[in-house]
């Protein structure tokens, strides 16, 4: 009887502070093999956030709170460059950067900062860490063993190369995947970047016929977003602005497989134009983003309605950071 009782207090306990002692301790961010950078969490509701890589080290610490499977940071400062490429859209955002509070799920062994784990740039429990980055080790070169035996595709009736990448079956159909080059009729190239399904992911580059870089920034969905930079032929920057997504209207149902149906991508906050010598020319001011449409928060469910698709991502933004809005919007005005 007495050990029912105190397993019964040792659950109402664990209910009350959500078993804080199981995130107790050291979690290292592994995405640089260079860098010393770990988050220790403390018995005392304190943190320690270290970053070391050659002659730069950052360090700050603050207070945390545990509810189930979330932590709460507070006055966090982002040391990690895979995050940062993600929440900037180009991975322009200054090293160091306060983002006011941050929030960590647990997913096992390691603290993402997505709720469903699908971020990279997670922290890994201490004494995980090798066995982590052995299985992270296999899977990369299992990655680049497949990733060499690229498709080449011609120009019809020619020898000129139109595209190299890699085209896998998915279904009844064939998709684009992984790294892609396009190439002009005269055999320069146009344009880099990763396809998922068919879509345009992560950063990507277009170029002059005569190798000056053209465009640069960042797809979701096949769809601009976070910062964009255009250049003149010369080299000298042509303009330079966020992009974002916005509702297209007469939205019934959210797929995954037809955003751009239901979005598309408009240019928010302030824009900056340059003439062929570089120097700024205007700067344009564009509506206000709506936060509920932001491709940052943009999180599919399938066969769920509009307003509770929007309900969700404004309950994201509000939980994540207060300040967040704020500051991204600034970033068009960062060089």
């Amino acid at each position: 009887m007495k050990l029912k009782i105190i397993v019964l207090f040792l659950l109402i306990i664990c209910g009350f502070t959500s078993c804080q002692k199981e995130v107790l301790g050291k979690y290292y961010n592994i995405e640089d093999d260079k860098a010393l950078h770990y988050i220790d969490f403390k018995e005392d509701g304190t943190f320690f956030h270290y970053y070391k890589k050659g002659s730069v080290e950052r360090s700050h610490s603050g207070k945390w709170t545990q509810e189930d499977n979330k932590i709460n940071i507070f006055n966090w400062e982002e040391y990690s460059i895979g995050y940062l490429e993600i929440i900037s859209g180009m991975g322009k955002v200054e090293f160091g950067t306060t983002l006011g509070n941050q929030i960590f799920w647990i997913h096992g062994s390691r603290l993402d900062v997505t709720p469903d784990g699908s971020n990279y740039a997670d922290y890994i429990k201490e004494e995980d860490v090798e066995e982590v980055r052995t299985r992270r080790k296999k899977r990369e070169e299992e990655r680049e063993a497949y990733l060499k035996n690229k498709d080449t595709f011609y120009y019809p009736n020619t020898k000129i190369i139109k595209a190299i990448g890699i085209e896998e079956d998915d279904s009844e159909r064939t998709v684009k995947n992984y790294d892609w080059k396009h190439f002009y009729t005269t055999g320069e190239l146009e344009s880099e970047g990763q396809y998922a399904s068919n879509r345009k992911e992560g950063i990507w580059k277009y170029y002059y016929k005569n190798g000056q870089l053209r465009e640069l920034g960042a797809f979701q969905d096949s769809l601009r977003v976070g910062t964009w930079e255009y250049y003149h032929e010369s080299g000298n920057l042509k303009e330079k602005g966020i992009h974002i997504y916005i509702e297209k209207g007469g939205i019934d149902k959210v797929s995954e497989n037809s955003s751009s149906k239901y979005y598309l991508t408009q240019k928010r906050g302030k824009w900056k134009y340059y003439d062929t010598d570089g120097k700024l020319i205007q700067t344009k001011e564009f509506p206000s983003r709506e936060k509920a449409y932001d491709s940052l928060y943009l999180s599919w469910s399938d066969n769920k309605d509009k307003e509770s698709v929007v309900s969700d991502r404004e309950k994201r933004i509000i939980e994540d950071d207060k300040d967040y809005n704020k500051y991204k919007e600034s970033l068009a005005g960062k060089k």
